[in-house]
């Protein structure tokens, strides 16, 4: 308790050099964890339990979502081939192809394949609603969070006026983030006006049936259509779309280890400017008995409390940002959400105290073995 109480009232010496500190840890900590949140919600986005099973079949050469027109009836034929268990033609509607923090997406679809090709949950609102009128639209969780709607409410974008009849769930993150809507209400709507086509087909894959064969299958029945396709696993395709927040998460990383040597900078200027100035103190607890291993040990404490009160600032920091903003990067269509998981926010813990050991170990060690006579002469 004694050594505690040590620690505590040498960091109250200088008061403003200790928050400031303790401050300037907590924003490297933050963006270090954010960046972490985008890794991991870019993992879990791409690891959906039904990705390896479902295949997306575009127009060829399409630069975008919203530049792919496929006639609606390329859905008989795809049903029609061996290993097809269900085709739902989507329509999507936009408001940015490449990376952004604000994505919107609208997915217009029949009904009832719908319902029946994705593992949906309406968590809250009327599913008979939905069913039955034109204009209404289930929203994803993570969306409707995003945008505070709840069942009842009308979202607009452009000439896209929708009423929300239900917020749903999916074991598909990527899902949770969409506007879903009926297909011929989408195809007529005034930006998009394309009735008779759709953007994509998600093409569910029999279990024991060759992805790739199909795949090719697919795309060999289209060949020398008018409107020619290009189909690849929900994999590859979740993988291609999200090209370029992998970009930003690679980018994301340098800036993250430049934020752990931020604090291992920050924390070890600290405190060595502690230790100059306390000198002569630290003399008198050498001739008092005090061991080298105990000197060092306090030093190296009061680092460790810097970096870690710092950490735990960082963390909350994080959690609050993610539960009142609930950010996301989306691309193409996909969403990626940040997902701030207790492993994550313990993992940087775990680095905010390993930064603080390590910015005090140069410190203690040149207070441990300075020589106590000259210690006791220093003017410090």
């Amino acid at each position: 308790m004694s050594f505690l109480r040590l620690v505590l009232k040498n960091l109250r010496r200088r008061p403003a050099r200790t928050v400031l500190t303790v401050l300037g840890v907590a924003s490297a900590l933050l963006l270090f964890v954010l960046v972490e949140s985008l890794s991991a919600g870019l993992e879990r986005s791409l690891s959906g339990s039904e990705a390896a099973r479902t295949l997306v079949v575009y127009r060829k050469n399409r630069y975008c979502p919203q530049t792919s027109f496929l006639p609606e009836w390329y859905a008989t034929r795809i049903a029609e081939l061996e290993g097809v268990e269900t085709v739902l033609p989507v329509k999507v509607f936009l408001n940015n192809c490449r990376a952004s923090l604000d994505q919107i997406t609208f997915q217009g679809a029949p009904v009832e394949t719908l319902l029946e090709a994705r593992a949906l949950q309406v968590a809250e609102g009327d599913l008979a609603a939905f069913r039955r009128e034109h204009d209404a639209a289930l929203v994803g969780r993570d969306f409707a969070a995003r945008k505070g709607l709840t069942p009842g409410d009308r979202f607009r974008f452009g000439d896209v006026d929708v009423k929300v009849r239900g917020v749903f769930e999916s074991e598909e993150r990527t899902e949770e983030s969409v506007i879903l809507t009926h297909l011929e209400f989408l195809q007529r709507a005034g930006p998009v006006n394309r009735l008779g086509t759709v953007t994509q087909f998600e093409v569910r894959v029999a279990e024991g049936a060759d992805v790739e064969l199909l795949a090719r299958t697919i795309d060999d029945q289209f060949r020398t259509a008018e409107e020619p396709t290009d189909t690849r696993p929900r994999v590859a395709f979740l993988d291609s779309a999200t090209r370029d927040l992998r970009e930003i998460l690679r980018f994301g990383r340098w800036l993250g280890m430049a934020c752990v040597l931020v604090v291992l900078i920050l924390v070890g200027n600290t405190i060595l400017m502690s230790v100059q100035e306390r000198v002569r103190e630290l003399g008198v607890l050498r001739a008092l008995g005090f061991p080298e291993p105990a000197v060092a040990g306090l030093v190296v404490a009061e680092s460790l409390a810097l970096s870690l009160t710092g950490g735990v600032l960082g963390v909350a920091g994080v959690y609050a940002v993610l539960n009142l903003t609930h950010l996301a990067l989306g691309s193409e269509g996909v969403t990626i959400v940040f997902a701030a998981s207790p492993s994550l926010l313990l993992e940087g813990l775990l680095v905010a105290a390993a930064a603080g050991v390590l910015a005090g170990l140069a410190p203690a060690w040149r207070s441990a073995r300075a020589e106590i006579v000259e210690s006791l002469r220093s003017a410090g």
